[in-house]
Protein backbone atom coordinates (compact mmCIF):
# COMPACT_ATOMS: atom_id res chain seq x y z
CA UNK A 1 0.00 0.00 0.00
CA UNK A 2 1.04 3.57 -0.71
CA UNK A 3 -0.08 6.85 0.82
CA UNK A 4 0.13 10.17 -1.02
CA UNK A 5 0.11 13.20 1.25
CA UNK A 6 -0.58 16.48 -0.55
CA UNK A 7 -0.79 19.95 1.00
CA UNK A 8 -4.02 21.70 0.02
CA UNK A 9 -3.49 24.92 -2.01
CA UNK A 10 0.01 24.88 -0.57
CA UNK A 11 1.34 28.36 -1.43
CA UNK A 12 -1.94 30.02 -0.49
CA UNK A 13 -2.17 27.97 2.72
CA UNK A 14 1.34 29.12 3.69
CA UNK A 15 0.20 32.72 3.35
CA UNK A 16 -2.98 32.12 5.35
CA UNK A 17 -0.97 30.42 8.12
CA UNK A 18 0.45 33.78 9.22
CA UNK A 19 -2.62 35.76 8.21
CA UNK A 20 -5.50 34.05 10.05
CA UNK A 21 -7.73 36.95 9.03
CA UNK A 22 -7.60 35.50 5.48
CA UNK A 23 -8.80 32.01 6.41
CA UNK A 24 -11.99 31.26 4.50
CA UNK A 25 -11.32 34.08 2.03
CA UNK A 26 -10.19 34.20 -1.59
CA UNK A 27 -6.38 34.17 -1.80
CA UNK A 28 -4.06 33.64 -4.76
CA UNK A 29 -0.29 33.50 -5.19
CA UNK A 30 1.44 34.76 -8.33
CA UNK A 31 4.45 33.45 -10.24
CA UNK A 32 7.80 35.20 -10.53
CA UNK A 33 7.50 38.83 -11.66
CA UNK A 34 3.88 38.77 -10.45
CA UNK A 35 2.88 37.25 -13.77
CA UNK A 36 0.19 34.57 -13.47
CA UNK A 37 -1.75 32.69 -10.80
CA UNK A 38 0.10 29.59 -9.52
CA UNK A 39 -1.97 28.84 -6.40
CA UNK A 40 -5.50 29.66 -5.26
CA UNK A 41 -7.87 28.81 -2.45
CA UNK A 42 -11.26 27.21 -3.09
CA UNK A 43 -12.87 30.62 -2.44
CA UNK A 44 -10.73 32.08 -5.25
CA UNK A 45 -11.86 29.25 -7.53
CA UNK A 46 -15.47 30.13 -6.71
CA UNK A 47 -14.76 33.69 -7.90
CA UNK A 48 -13.77 32.21 -11.25
CA UNK A 49 -10.02 32.71 -10.90
CA UNK A 50 -8.24 30.18 -13.11
CA UNK A 51 -4.84 28.58 -12.70
CA UNK A 52 -2.34 30.35 -14.97
CA UNK A 53 -4.56 33.42 -15.35
CA UNK A 54 -2.55 36.67 -15.80
CA UNK A 55 -2.65 39.03 -12.84
CA UNK A 56 -3.89 42.01 -14.86
CA UNK A 57 -7.08 40.08 -15.66
CA UNK A 58 -7.98 39.70 -11.97
CA UNK A 59 -6.67 43.06 -10.75
CA UNK A 60 -10.24 44.37 -10.57
CA UNK A 61 -11.13 41.74 -7.96
CA UNK A 62 -8.31 42.95 -5.73
CA UNK A 63 -9.44 46.56 -6.12
CA UNK A 64 -12.90 45.48 -5.01
CA UNK A 65 -11.38 43.80 -1.91
CA UNK A 66 -12.83 40.46 -3.03
CA UNK A 67 -9.42 38.87 -3.57
CA UNK A 68 -6.08 39.00 -1.72
CA UNK A 69 -2.97 38.56 -3.86
CA UNK A 70 0.57 37.62 -2.84
CA UNK A 71 3.84 37.50 -4.75
CA UNK A 72 5.69 34.18 -4.54
CA UNK A 73 7.69 33.77 -1.34
CA UNK A 74 9.67 30.61 -2.05
CA UNK A 75 11.89 31.04 1.00
CA UNK A 76 8.83 30.71 3.22
CA UNK A 77 7.29 27.89 1.16
CA UNK A 78 10.51 25.84 1.13
CA UNK A 79 10.93 26.09 4.89
CA UNK A 80 7.32 25.07 5.58
CA UNK A 81 7.65 22.21 3.08
CA UNK A 82 10.71 20.98 4.99
CA UNK A 83 8.67 20.99 8.22
CA UNK A 84 5.87 18.98 6.59
CA UNK A 85 8.29 16.37 5.23
CA UNK A 86 10.03 16.04 8.58
CA UNK A 87 6.65 15.46 10.21
CA UNK A 88 5.84 12.68 7.70
CA UNK A 89 9.10 10.93 8.59
CA UNK A 90 7.55 10.18 11.98
CA UNK A 91 4.95 7.98 10.28
CA UNK A 92 6.93 6.08 7.66
CA UNK A 93 10.62 5.23 7.16
CA UNK A 94 10.43 5.21 3.34
CA UNK A 95 9.34 8.52 1.81
CA UNK A 96 9.61 9.92 -1.70
CA UNK A 97 9.37 13.71 -1.73
CA UNK A 98 7.60 14.05 -5.05
CA UNK A 99 7.33 17.85 -5.08
CA UNK A 100 7.44 20.80 -2.72
CA UNK A 101 3.94 20.02 -1.44
CA UNK A 102 3.46 16.26 -1.81
CA UNK A 103 5.14 13.00 -0.83
CA UNK A 104 4.59 9.27 -1.31
CA UNK A 105 4.81 6.98 1.73
CA UNK A 106 5.64 3.31 1.14
CA UNK A 107 3.60 1.43 3.75
CA UNK A 108 5.05 -1.98 2.84
CA UNK A 109 6.04 -4.01 5.88
CA UNK A 110 4.25 -1.70 8.31
CA UNK A 111 1.65 -3.10 10.70
CA UNK A 112 -1.39 -0.83 10.38
CA UNK A 113 -4.73 -2.11 11.60
CA UNK A 114 -6.88 0.66 10.09
CA UNK A 115 -5.46 2.52 7.09
CA UNK A 116 -8.23 5.13 7.11
CA UNK A 117 -7.52 5.94 10.75
CA UNK A 118 -3.80 6.02 9.92
CA UNK A 119 -4.46 8.56 7.15
CA UNK A 120 -6.59 10.64 9.52
CA UNK A 121 -3.77 10.63 12.09
CA UNK A 122 -1.30 11.85 9.46
CA UNK A 123 -3.65 14.65 8.42
CA UNK A 124 -4.39 15.88 11.93
CA UNK A 125 -0.76 15.66 13.07
CA UNK A 126 0.62 17.59 10.09
CA UNK A 127 -1.98 20.32 10.57
CA UNK A 128 -1.36 20.47 14.33
CA UNK A 129 2.44 20.58 14.01
CA UNK A 130 2.76 22.84 10.93
CA UNK A 131 -0.60 24.59 10.63
CA UNK A 132 -1.03 23.39 7.05
CA UNK A 133 -4.01 21.29 5.86
CA UNK A 134 -3.25 18.13 3.87
CA UNK A 135 -5.20 15.46 2.01
CA UNK A 136 -4.24 11.79 2.22
CA UNK A 137 -4.91 9.19 -0.46
CA UNK A 138 -4.19 5.51 0.27
CA UNK A 139 -4.15 2.77 -2.38
CA UNK A 140 -2.28 -0.35 -3.62
CA UNK A 141 -0.28 1.60 -6.27
CA UNK A 142 1.10 5.10 -6.71
CA UNK A 143 -1.26 5.89 -9.60
CA UNK A 144 -4.26 4.80 -7.55
CA UNK A 145 -2.91 6.79 -4.58
CA UNK A 146 -2.90 9.86 -6.82
CA UNK A 147 -6.55 9.25 -7.69
CA UNK A 148 -7.36 8.61 -4.03
CA UNK A 149 -5.73 11.91 -3.08
CA UNK A 150 -7.70 13.87 -5.69
CA UNK A 151 -10.86 12.23 -4.34
CA UNK A 152 -9.84 13.01 -0.75
CA UNK A 153 -9.66 16.73 -1.52
CA UNK A 154 -13.41 16.67 -2.16
CA UNK A 155 -14.20 14.80 1.07
CA UNK A 156 -14.92 16.55 4.33
CA UNK A 157 -12.38 14.35 6.15
CA UNK A 158 -9.72 14.86 3.41
CA UNK A 159 -9.02 11.10 3.54
CA UNK A 160 -9.65 8.47 0.85
CA UNK A 161 -8.75 4.80 1.22
CA UNK A 162 -8.99 2.62 -1.90
CA UNK A 163 -7.85 -0.57 -0.17
CA UNK A 164 -11.25 -2.18 -0.81
CA UNK A 165 -11.57 -3.33 -4.44
CA UNK A 166 -15.25 -2.49 -4.82
CA UNK A 167 -14.69 1.01 -3.43
CA UNK A 168 -11.76 1.42 -5.79
CA UNK A 169 -13.88 0.47 -8.82
CA UNK A 170 -16.61 2.95 -7.83
CA UNK A 171 -14.03 5.73 -7.56
CA UNK A 172 -12.42 4.89 -10.92
CA UNK A 173 -15.84 4.90 -12.61
CA UNK A 174 -16.34 8.51 -11.52
CA UNK A 175 -12.79 9.68 -12.22
CA UNK A 176 -12.19 11.48 -15.52
CA UNK A 177 -9.52 9.95 -17.72
CA UNK A 178 -7.92 13.36 -18.27
CA UNK A 179 -7.09 13.60 -14.56
CA UNK A 180 -5.21 10.29 -14.38
CA UNK A 181 -1.54 10.69 -13.38
CA UNK A 182 0.69 10.34 -16.45
CA UNK A 183 -2.04 10.93 -19.05
CA UNK A 184 -1.13 14.08 -20.97
CA UNK A 185 -3.43 16.37 -22.92
CA UNK A 186 -2.55 14.96 -26.34
CA UNK A 187 -3.01 11.40 -25.16
CA UNK A 188 -6.41 12.27 -23.68
CA UNK A 189 -7.63 13.36 -27.12
CA UNK A 190 -6.56 10.03 -28.63
CA UNK A 191 -8.11 8.01 -25.81
CA UNK A 192 -11.41 9.89 -26.02
CA UNK A 193 -11.55 9.11 -29.73
CA UNK A 194 -11.41 5.46 -28.74
CA UNK A 195 -14.45 6.00 -26.54
CA UNK A 196 -12.57 6.00 -23.22
CA UNK A 197 -13.94 8.49 -20.70
CA UNK A 198 -13.12 7.29 -17.19
CA UNK A 199 -10.16 5.82 -15.32
CA UNK A 200 -12.08 2.56 -14.95
CA UNK A 201 -12.57 2.24 -18.73
CA UNK A 202 -8.84 2.86 -19.16
CA UNK A 203 -8.07 0.11 -16.63
CA UNK A 204 -9.97 -2.39 -18.78
CA UNK A 205 -7.78 -1.82 -21.84
CA UNK A 206 -5.24 -4.55 -22.70
CA UNK A 207 -1.89 -3.32 -21.27
CA UNK A 208 0.10 -4.86 -24.14
CA UNK A 209 -2.14 -3.07 -26.66
CA UNK A 210 -1.43 0.22 -24.85
CA UNK A 211 2.29 -0.47 -25.08
CA UNK A 212 2.12 -1.30 -28.77
CA UNK A 213 0.00 1.71 -29.75
CA UNK A 214 1.29 4.31 -27.27
CA UNK A 215 4.25 3.59 -24.95
CA UNK A 216 5.53 1.45 -22.11
CA UNK A 217 4.60 4.24 -19.65
CA UNK A 218 0.95 3.98 -20.66
CA UNK A 219 1.14 0.21 -20.29
CA UNK A 220 2.38 0.67 -16.73
CA UNK A 221 -0.36 3.21 -16.04
CA UNK A 222 -3.03 0.68 -17.03
CA UNK A 223 -1.41 -2.01 -14.89
CA UNK A 224 -1.24 0.37 -11.94
CA UNK A 225 -4.95 1.13 -12.34
CA UNK A 226 -5.47 -2.63 -12.07
CA UNK A 227 -3.55 -2.76 -8.81
CA UNK A 228 -0.20 -4.01 -10.17
CA UNK A 229 2.80 -2.10 -8.79
CA UNK A 230 4.91 -0.72 -11.64
CA UNK A 231 6.18 2.51 -10.04
CA UNK A 232 8.14 1.97 -6.84
CA UNK A 233 8.87 4.70 -4.32
CA UNK A 234 11.89 6.54 -5.71
CA UNK A 235 14.45 7.55 -3.11
CA UNK A 236 16.28 10.43 -4.85
CA UNK A 237 20.03 10.16 -5.24
CA UNK A 238 22.39 13.13 -5.11
CA UNK A 239 21.37 15.53 -7.87
CA UNK A 240 23.66 15.81 -10.87
CA UNK A 241 22.99 19.48 -11.63
CA UNK A 242 21.82 22.66 -9.91
CA UNK A 243 19.89 25.31 -11.80
CA UNK A 244 19.14 28.90 -10.82
CA UNK A 245 17.06 30.86 -13.32
CA UNK A 246 15.02 34.06 -13.19
CA UNK A 247 13.09 36.30 -15.55
CA UNK A 248 14.02 39.95 -15.05
CA UNK A 249 11.61 42.54 -13.71
CA UNK A 250 12.68 44.87 -16.55
CA UNK A 251 14.56 43.94 -19.70
CA UNK A 252 18.17 45.13 -19.88
CA UNK A 253 20.77 45.56 -22.61
CA UNK A 254 23.57 46.36 -20.17
CA UNK A 255 26.40 43.82 -19.78
CA UNK A 256 27.01 44.98 -16.20
CA UNK A 257 23.39 44.19 -15.28
CA UNK A 258 23.68 40.73 -16.82
CA UNK A 259 26.95 40.12 -14.97
CA UNK A 260 25.24 41.05 -11.70
CA UNK A 261 22.42 38.63 -12.45
CA UNK A 262 24.71 35.79 -13.54
CA UNK A 263 26.92 36.29 -10.49
CA UNK A 264 23.92 36.34 -8.17
CA UNK A 265 22.64 33.08 -9.66
CA UNK A 266 26.12 31.52 -9.53
CA UNK A 267 26.42 32.42 -5.84
CA UNK A 268 23.08 30.80 -5.03
CA UNK A 269 23.99 27.67 -7.01
CA UNK A 270 27.35 27.42 -5.22
CA UNK A 271 25.60 27.66 -1.84
CA UNK A 272 23.30 24.79 -2.80
CA UNK A 273 26.25 22.68 -3.96
CA UNK A 274 28.07 23.15 -0.66
CA UNK A 275 24.90 22.33 1.25
CA UNK A 276 24.69 19.06 -0.71
CA UNK A 277 28.39 18.36 -0.22
CA UNK A 278 29.05 18.36 -3.97
CA UNK A 279 31.38 20.07 -6.43
CA UNK A 280 30.71 21.01 -10.06
CA UNK A 281 32.76 20.01 -13.09
CA UNK A 282 31.40 22.77 -15.34
CA UNK A 283 28.94 25.66 -15.49
CA UNK A 284 26.34 26.42 -18.16
CA UNK A 285 25.35 30.07 -18.72
CA UNK A 286 22.34 31.02 -20.83
CA UNK A 287 20.56 34.27 -21.71
CA UNK A 288 17.57 35.12 -23.87
CA UNK A 289 15.39 38.03 -24.90
CA UNK A 290 11.60 38.06 -24.49
CA UNK A 291 9.55 35.60 -26.53
CA UNK A 292 6.51 37.85 -26.40
CA UNK A 293 7.79 41.00 -28.08
CA UNK A 294 6.01 42.05 -31.27
CA UNK A 295 9.15 41.69 -33.38
CA UNK A 296 9.93 38.03 -32.75
CA UNK A 297 12.57 38.01 -35.50
CA UNK A 298 14.95 39.66 -33.03
CA UNK A 299 14.51 36.87 -30.47
CA UNK A 300 17.88 35.70 -29.21
CA UNK A 301 18.65 32.67 -27.06
CA UNK A 302 22.12 31.27 -26.49
CA UNK A 303 24.19 29.43 -23.90
CA UNK A 304 27.70 28.15 -23.34
CA UNK A 305 29.41 25.55 -21.13
CA UNK A 306 32.55 26.61 -19.26
CA UNK A 307 34.47 23.68 -17.69
CA UNK A 308 36.44 24.09 -14.47
CA UNK A 309 40.13 23.01 -14.31
CA UNK A 310 39.01 20.73 -11.46
CA UNK A 311 35.62 20.23 -9.76
CA UNK A 312 34.76 23.07 -7.38
CA UNK A 313 32.09 24.64 -5.17
CA UNK A 314 34.18 27.77 -4.58
CA UNK A 315 31.92 30.75 -5.19
CA UNK A 316 34.78 32.94 -6.45
CA UNK A 317 35.76 30.42 -9.14
CA UNK A 318 32.15 29.85 -10.14
CA UNK A 319 31.46 33.59 -10.46
CA UNK A 320 34.54 34.02 -12.66
CA UNK A 321 33.44 31.18 -14.95
CA UNK A 322 29.88 32.54 -15.15
CA UNK A 323 31.14 35.98 -16.21
CA UNK A 324 33.51 34.39 -18.73
CA UNK A 325 30.69 32.42 -20.31
CA UNK A 326 28.36 35.41 -20.33
CA UNK A 327 30.85 37.56 -22.25
CA UNK A 328 31.12 34.84 -24.91
CA UNK A 329 27.39 34.90 -25.71
CA UNK A 330 26.56 38.56 -25.03
CA UNK A 331 25.44 40.61 -28.03
CA UNK A 332 25.14 44.40 -27.52
CA UNK A 333 21.90 46.35 -28.00
CA UNK A 334 19.57 43.42 -27.32
CA UNK A 335 16.94 43.60 -24.56
CA UNK A 336 17.62 40.56 -22.39
CA UNK A 337 14.76 39.21 -20.30
CA UNK A 338 16.13 36.08 -18.60
CA UNK A 339 19.36 34.47 -17.47
CA UNK A 340 20.12 30.92 -16.34
CA UNK A 341 23.08 29.37 -14.54
CA UNK A 342 23.45 25.57 -14.18
CA UNK A 343 26.21 23.72 -12.34
CA UNK A 344 26.88 20.51 -14.28
CA UNK A 345 28.16 17.01 -13.50
CA UNK A 346 28.12 17.32 -9.73
CA UNK A 347 30.43 14.98 -7.80
CA UNK A 348 30.73 14.10 -4.15
CA UNK A 349 33.16 16.63 -2.69
CA UNK A 350 35.05 13.98 -0.68
CA UNK A 351 35.50 11.78 -3.74
CA UNK A 352 36.62 14.69 -5.92
CA UNK A 353 39.15 15.82 -3.29
CA UNK A 354 40.93 12.45 -3.54
CA UNK A 355 41.36 12.79 -7.30
CA UNK A 356 44.69 14.28 -8.46
CA UNK A 357 45.23 16.28 -11.65
CA UNK A 358 48.15 16.02 -14.02
CA UNK A 359 49.23 19.60 -13.31
CA UNK A 360 49.39 19.47 -9.49
CA UNK A 361 53.07 20.50 -9.27
CA UNK A 362 53.09 21.43 -5.60
CA UNK A 363 50.60 19.12 -3.91
CA UNK A 364 51.08 20.49 -0.37
CA UNK A 365 50.57 24.09 -1.51
CA UNK A 366 47.53 23.15 -3.54
CA UNK A 367 46.01 21.23 -0.64
CA UNK A 368 46.62 24.08 1.83
CA UNK A 369 45.11 26.56 -0.59
CA UNK A 370 42.00 24.41 -1.03
CA UNK A 371 41.55 24.03 2.72
CA UNK A 372 41.81 27.79 3.17
CA UNK A 373 39.24 28.38 0.43
CA UNK A 374 36.90 25.77 1.93
CA UNK A 375 37.11 27.40 5.36
CA UNK A 376 36.36 30.78 3.78
CA UNK A 377 33.28 29.42 2.01
CA UNK A 378 32.10 27.63 5.17
CA UNK A 379 32.44 30.85 7.18
CA UNK A 380 30.52 32.75 4.55
CA UNK A 381 27.67 30.21 4.57
CA UNK A 382 27.56 30.09 8.37
CA UNK A 383 27.32 33.87 8.75
CA UNK A 384 24.61 34.22 6.10
CA UNK A 385 22.69 31.32 7.60
CA UNK A 386 22.84 32.81 11.09
CA UNK A 387 22.19 36.47 10.28
CA UNK A 388 20.22 36.15 7.04
CA UNK A 389 21.16 35.76 3.39
CA UNK A 390 23.05 38.77 2.10
CA UNK A 391 24.61 39.70 5.45
CA UNK A 392 27.93 39.17 3.65
CA UNK A 393 27.87 39.36 -0.13
CA UNK A 394 30.15 39.74 -3.14
CA UNK A 395 30.52 43.19 -4.64
CA UNK A 396 29.85 41.83 -8.12
CA UNK A 397 26.19 41.36 -7.04
CA UNK A 398 25.83 45.14 -6.91
CA UNK A 399 25.23 47.52 -4.02
CA UNK A 400 21.93 49.08 -5.09
CA UNK A 401 18.68 47.36 -5.96
CA UNK A 402 19.12 46.33 -9.62
CA UNK A 403 16.42 46.85 -12.24
CA UNK A 404 16.68 43.21 -13.33
CA UNK A 405 15.41 41.87 -10.01
CA UNK A 406 12.08 40.03 -10.45
CA UNK A 407 8.99 41.92 -9.36
CA UNK A 408 7.47 40.83 -6.06
CA UNK A 409 5.61 43.92 -4.93
CA UNK A 410 3.15 41.90 -2.82
CA UNK A 411 5.60 39.51 -1.17
CA UNK A 412 4.89 38.48 2.40
CA UNK A 413 7.58 38.49 5.14
CA UNK A 414 9.89 35.48 5.58
CA UNK A 415 8.23 34.65 8.90
CA UNK A 416 10.21 31.49 9.66
CA UNK A 417 13.68 32.23 8.26
CA UNK A 418 14.38 35.91 9.07
CA UNK A 419 14.60 37.10 12.66
CA UNK A 420 13.38 40.55 11.59
CA UNK A 421 10.21 39.05 10.08
CA UNK A 422 9.05 37.09 13.11
CA UNK A 423 5.31 37.62 13.64
CA UNK A 424 4.45 39.72 16.69
CA UNK A 425 1.68 38.54 19.02
CA UNK A 426 -0.74 41.29 20.02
Amino acid sequence: MFALVDCNSFFASCEQLFRPDLIGKAVVVLSNNDGVVVARTKEAKQLGVKMGEPFFQIRQLTQQNRLTVFSSNFTLYSDLSRRVMQTLENFCPVIEIYSIDEAFLDLSGMTINDLTEFGYKISTTVERWTGLPVSVGIAPTKTLAKIANETAKKNETKICNLQDESECIKTLQKFDIGDVWGIGRRLVVSLRRLGLRTAYELSQVDPLWMRKNFSVIQEKTVRELRGEICFEVDIPQTRKSIQVSRSFGDSTSCLADLEEAAASFAIRAAEKARTDGTVASAIYVHVNTSRFKKNKENYYSNGVIVPFPEPTSNTIEIIAAAKKGLRQIFIPNLQYKKATVILLNLLDAKFAASQKTLFDKNESYSQNQKETENRLMSSLDEINHKFGRGSIFFGVEGIQQPTWRPRHNMKSPCYTTNINDLPIAK
